[in-house]
């Protein structure tokens, strides 16, 4: 129950910042262009210093090696999410780009922005060596398979296609972001042996630590400038909600949890396998949206998907905390 008291305290505090963020709009103390410069500070800064400071932070090379399970259990969380909602497209009969974004929406989670503060909350100790782990599998499935599902069926007009690859640096750089850039780097210091001064992860971390207050102030100003309730008539966003962050992740629990022993594999570590439970069940990330604007390819939607689901999670993961914790 400690744990679950930890979950229902972060998602009210979620709530109350993510209102504030809502009134700053409203009262025209934060504009568009402010917001869209909280997401990019967010992004670029924010969440690979949090990510960076706190993996390396008393990490061991024995620790990390012990830690490589969350990449497989990772993997596992998405090809079955992945394979379960081209199968629901199917089944709704959502066609063409439509059927493509709810692929993704529904498939990426919002790691960073709601996943990561969750997850430092409940496992202080290992959580944000767990994260970065996670992030590795997280960011390269996002830019592949999370880019093409934002991209048009038909019109082959994309960014992509405007500057088109010349060799295998160019198809690479797309995969790159401040992220990935912050958990690699991580995870070769700590393979290294090499302890980064403690005099230099103090700002780090207090830079890093603003993300989370950062990130529900601008999801709540979207909320605020974003026409977004056109998603509420699409049947698809509810059943997306009951089976991605309801089944899913309670499923997913009991499939880490029970089938291992039952194969002679042993018990899987309780702290990854609860870490993973809430990462399978997070909102819509927030990422699909800045894709979706760059495709040109149904921006509202994607909005709508983040705003409902995010609102949504508040509820949906406290109720899965409790069932699991």
């Amino acid at each position: 129950m400690q744990q679950f008291d930890i979950v229902l305290g972060q998602m009210v505090g979620m709530a109350v910042m993510m209102a504030v963020g809502y009134i700053c709009v409203r009262t025209r103390v934060l504009g568009e262009a402010a917001l869209d410069g909280i997401c990019a500070l967010i992004l670029k800064v924010g969440i690979p210093l949090l990510v960076f400071a706190n993996a390396v932070s008393g990490t061991t090379r024995a620790d990390l090696i012990g830690s490589d399970a969350i990449i497989g259990m990772t993997l596992l969380m998405y090809a079955l999410l992945i394979g379960l909602f081209t199968l629901l497209s199917h089944l709704l009969r959502l066609r063409r780009e439509r059927g493509r974004m709810f692929r993704g929406c529904f498939a990426f989670g919002n790691a960073g922005f709601i996943g990561l503060p969750l997850i430092l909350a409940l496992f202080p100790g290992k959580g944000a060596l767990y994260f970065a782990l996670m992030s590795i599998v997280d960011q390269f499935l996002l830019w592949t398979y999370g880019v093409w599902t934002c991209k048009k069926v038909d019109d082959r007009q994309s960014m992509a296609d405007e500057r088109p690859a010349h060799g295998w640096l160019d198809r690479l750089a797309p995969l790159v972001s401040p992220a990935l850039i912050a958990v690699v780097l991580a995870v070769a210091l700590i393979l290294a042996g090499v302890t980064v001064p403690a005099v230099l992860l103090a700002p780090l971390k207090t830079l890093g630590s603003t993300a989370s207050p950062l990130s529900m102030v601008y999801l709540g100003g979207l909320f605020a400038i974003r026409d977004w309730t056109a998603i509420l008539r699409k049947y698809e966003l509810y059943v997306g909600i009951a089976v991605k962050m309801l089944a899913f992740p309670v499923g997913f629990y009991a499939l880490l949890s029970f089938v291992p022993p039952m194969l002679g594999m042993g018990a899987a570590n309780p702290d990854m396998v609860h870490m993973m439970t809430l990462v399978s069940g997070l909102p819509t990330m927030s990422t699909m949206v800045m894709f979706a604007e760059r495709e040109r390819n149904q921006p509202e939607y994607a909005i709508g998907m983040v705003l409902v689901t995010t609102v949504a999670s508040l509820f949906t993961l406290t109720a899965v905390s409790f069932l699991v914790f």
